[in-house]
């Protein structure tokens, strides 16, 4: 396949993981008892604000990041990028998930194959594309 028809591919994926992290952003800065979705809940209104924090402009910050990266013609670097966060954050999800016997619930058996596949669809990207 033509090298542009890889690049393309970069480009896409890098777009669309800024997508992901702007609209994952927006959810827990606007809605952020949607922690709960995540067996997790605040107990003070400070704890709620950490998830608008945490959750929700991290995520910004890190599609903003990205973005930035696409403008200057770095879509490889970026999604190189993703990896990393995706990769620890499977790693920690396995390593927490077994210590602290998560896997009877339905987030972590959930969680654990969505993001174990899109690790491999963004390592697939970076490798091929």
């Amino acid at each position: 396949m033509p090298t542009a028809y890889f690049r393309e591919m970069t480009e896409i994926a890098a777009i669309g993981a800024i997508g992901y992290f702007a609209v994952f952003g927006a959810g827990f800065v606007f809605r952020p008892d949607l922690v709960e979705r995540f067996a997790l809940s605040w107990s003070d209104p400070a704890g709620k604000t950490e998830v608008r924090c945490y959750y929700g402009a991290v995520s910004w910050a890190l599609a903003g990041f990205l973005g930035y990266l696409l403008t200057q013609d770095l879509a490889d670097e970026a999604l190189v990028g993703v990896l990393i966060l995706a990769s620890s954050v499977l790693t920690m999800r396995v390593i927490g998930t077994v210590v602290d016997g998560g896997m009877s619930h339905p987030y972590s058996r959930s969680a654990l194959p969505v993001e174990a596949l899109f690790v491999l669809a963004v390592a697939a990207v970076v490798v091929f594309g």
